[in-house]
């Protein structure tokens, strides 16, 4: 999570120098969550909040709940809705 926070406040300074041609996609989609997370304010999640969560955050959350915190952070998101389905269900 650090260096996904460092290459967002930094890209200006890491375009040119650092070849991403054999990242995975996974590190570009955390790396457009970090730099999407650090332009938003409070409360402009729209909603969908756990998109813009720290993956240990998501892994806190799942823990908290029982579940599995292995995964990528769209497999931690899932269970997660999963769940939150089944807790709105039970009210």
């Amino acid at each position: 999570e650090s260096i996904m926070d460092f290459v967002a406040k930094n890209g200006d300074k890491i375009v040119g120098n650092v070849s991403f041609s054999s990242a995975p996609g996974e590190l570009i989609s955390d790396i457009l969550t970090a730099v999407a997370r650090g332009k938003m304010t409070k409360g402009d999640a729209s909603g969908d909040e756990l998109k813009f969560m720290r993956v240990g955050d998501l892994r806190k959350r799942l823990h908290d709940k029982g579940l599995c915190i292995d995964g990528s952070r769209e497999t931690m998101i899932s269970l997660l809705k999963e769940n939150s389905k089944g807790d709105d269900d039970e009210q």
